[in-house]
């Protein structure tokens, strides 16, 4: 069996074990028939408005969640414990109405737009019935998708703007967290809210779910579909698989192009890691570094430019900028983290050593980049990123970069009977992309609603208060506060949600405090991102250290002693903004320069490997002096290369010592 088929393999019991864990129903005959034309309809809508433009906000906005529901409804079982036939007879009924109260709701705003916008404060018994119904099923379509702890926390948002009057002002740490009450809303009032506006279930977060985060998640799919996937897996072996720890190497390479396209660092994880954690184990890798280099290199995928997660274009709407300058400020922290995981690869890999990948895993060059497999992926992906570069939306820049891909793809050969196999396949990847939009949307839905009351309620403001207050102005602490609230709330939250939540009630303080927007979002970005790796709760590796089967507790030691440069990262661009391409030149090209001593050192000191194993004390030598190169001030950087410098050349005299003894002996 060759690479690729070993790879669809994997795949598909990967594929088919998400199925079985979810309980995903997998209906035959007209009922499959049906879903695919609901699935592949939903993805031609976005298709569609990513070229004429989308319809008006509302209207947008209620075809998306409309279509993401009936399709959640219909493939996602209520229970994922396996039941007899008459209950999943009900359930089925359930669901059933389920999907017709999702269209009646979602019909009515689209057909009743105007009469929304021009009595906005107005609502009757019918407006309020359905906007209650509404609002139960996208909590329980976010139950069954993402699980209970989101719906719950969205919940508790929901009854603490109900009976917020009555919580007492009771101080805990001075007066910090004294005032947690509010003036309350009624019920009708949230509804209104919730349904009868532009906030709620259809705010900006699902604004840019129905826009840019679908056109995105519809041009990864149609990339896959086509097998770019598997030529840049190709690519990444030819680049790196020689190398010492070469099956490493290309599950970061892999993993940061499959991370930007998904958007969830654990579902690259589950995909990939089927591919290259088995691989490693298989060159002695161990099970706990396998699964530790995949769930730290999926991780990097969202930060990854130039599409990144859906995270950053949730942050390029918050801040009111074109998404390719948030590009750009993420391609230096990006660099940093993957040669930083690249060099602690490497150095492990030659401490315990950790051969490359096997020949026959790694194609010839000239194959890989032969026209009929590269054009599917370069083309597209420079379109893309040039219509971007020239000022054009994201929506339509994605829609132009899907149309010449699904040209030069099913077009690319002269055989009527091979065209029209392409265009099935074309099809099949859209129902496939449109099933998969139900991971994001009822997720962004949920999230949207948590943003819109702690505007309302204000709680957001407390906590900006509470983390000024506590640090009491200084910078350092406030930022440290800031970080642990951060992981706070991305523990068991996927990272477009941990990151909304991060920028409503930690960004703010840190721009009242004096930070960058731009730098401030980034930081919580980023420590969104962690949480995925952070225990208690880090979903990224209990799915790699499962594929593994790996201790957890173990994986996830090595995977923060792999990703450690981004915990520090936040911390290196909101105090030094040119790591973010903000101010002249000659200091960001400094700053890079002084950053790259510090990651390689870094690296070193984590892993306990430079030229040969390192004691505590150089380890802690070069820790420090790497911390001293961060902050690209001369001398600091000075003193930082003298501490890494006096350790390589300790240990370069004491190598050819032990040569020297060697030789004699």
């Amino acid at each position: 069996m060759s690479p690729v088929e070993n790879r669809d393999s994997a795949a598909k019991n990967n594929q088919n074990k998400i199925k079985n864990r979810l309980e995903q129903r997998n209906p035959d005959g007209i009922w499959k028939v049906v879903l695919s034309v609901v699935a592949v309809t939903f993805v031609l809508f976005h298709i569609y408005t990513g070229f004429a433009g989308p319809l008006p906000n509302l209207e947008q906005r209620a075809v998306h969640v409309g279509f993401a529901l009936i399709l959640t409804f219909s493939l996602m079982r209520p229970s994922r414990k396996k039941g007899d036939g008459s209950w999943h007879s009900v359930f089925l009924g359930i669901d059933i109405v389920f999907i017709i109260m999702t269209s009646i709701s979602c019909s009515y705003i689209l057909f009743n737009y105007n009469w929304i916008m021009e009595h906005a404060a107005e609502s009757t018994n019918i407006q309020l019935f359905l906007g209650t119904v509404a609002l139960i099923l996208a909590l329980e379509a976010g139950r069954r998708t993402i699980g209970i702890t989101f719906p719950i926390l969205t919940l508790l948002f929901l009854l603490y703007a109900l009976f917020g009057q009555y919580i007492p002002d009771i101080p805990l740490i001075g007066d910090y967290l004294s005032y947690w009450g509010h003036r309350g809303f009624s019920m009708k009032h949230i509804i209104q809210v919730m349904y009868l506006s532009d906030k709620g279930l259809w705010g900006f977060v699902t604004g840019v779910s129905s826009t840019i985060v679908a056109i995105f998640i519809i041009f990864g799919g149609f990339l896959l579909s086509t097998g770019a996937g598997d030529t840049f897996m190709d690519l990444a072996a030819r680049l790196t698989g020689k190398s010492m720890g070469g099956a490493a190497k290309v599950s970061v390479v892999v993993s940061a192009f499959f991370g930007m396209l998904s958007g969830s660092a654990v579902a690259n994880t589950a995909t990939t890691g089927n591919f290259t954690i088995p691989l490693m184990k298989r060159l002695k890798y161990g099970n706990e570094f396998a699964a530790g280099v995949e769930a730290t290199a999926s991780a990097g995928g969202q930060i990854t430019p130039p599409i990144m997660g859906s995270a950053a274009f949730l942050m390029a709407e918050l801040l009111e900028m074109p998404y390719i300058e948030v590009a750009i400020c993420a391609i230096i922290p990006a660099y940093l983290f993957f040669i930083s995981v690249f060099f602690a690869i490497h150095f492990e890999s030659t401490r315990r050593n950790l051969g490359s990948v096997p020949k026959d895993h790694i194609k010839p060059l000239g194959e890989i980049l032969k026209p009929s497999r590269s054009i599917t992926l370069l083309i597209p992906v420079i379109l893309l990123i040039t219509l971007m570069l020239q000022g054009r939306t994201p929506e339509t820049s994605a829609f132009w970069a899907i149309a010449v891909l699904s040209m030069l793809y099913t077009f690319s050969t002269f055989k009527v009977s091979e065209i029209k196999k392409r265009l099935f396949r074309l099809i099949a990847g859209m129902d496939t992309v449109g099933r998969s939009l139900i991971k994001v949307v009822p997720l962004l839905v949920c999230a949207n609603i948590i943003v819109s009351l702690i505007t309302l309620t204000g709680v957001g403001v407390n906590i900006s208060e509470i983390i000024i207050g506590l640090s009491g102005s200084h910078s350092y602490l406030a930022l440290g506060l800031a970080a642990i609230v951060a992981l706070m709330l991305g523990m068991g939250v996927p990272t477009p949600a941990a990151y909304l939540l991060g920028a409503a009630v930690v960004a703010p303080s840190l721009t009242t405090m004096g930070f960058e927007p731009i730098a401030s979002h980034m930081f919580v970005l980023y420590f969104a991102i962690l949480s995925v790796l952070t225990p208690p709760v880090c979903p990224g590796v209990y799915v790699a250290a499962g594929i593994a089967d790996a201790d957890w507790l173990k994986t996830a030691w090595v995977a923060i002693r792999l990703a450690i440069v981004k915990y520090i990262l936040p911390f290196m661009f909101i105090l030094n903004t040119s790591l973010l391409m903000l101010g002249p030149t000659s200091k960001i090209i400094w700053s890079v320069a002084t950053a790259t001593m510090g990651v390689y050192m870094i690296a070193a000191g984590t892993m306990g490997f430079l030229l040969e194993n390192l004691g505590i004390v150089m380890r802690l030598t070069l820790i420090a002096g790497s911390l001293l190169c961060f902050t690209s001030n001369a001398i600091n950087v000075f003193i930082g290369v003298t501490l890494g410098g006096c350790v390589f050349a300790y240990q370069m005299i004491d190598r050819k010592k032990q040569q020297g003894k060697t030789r004699i002996t």
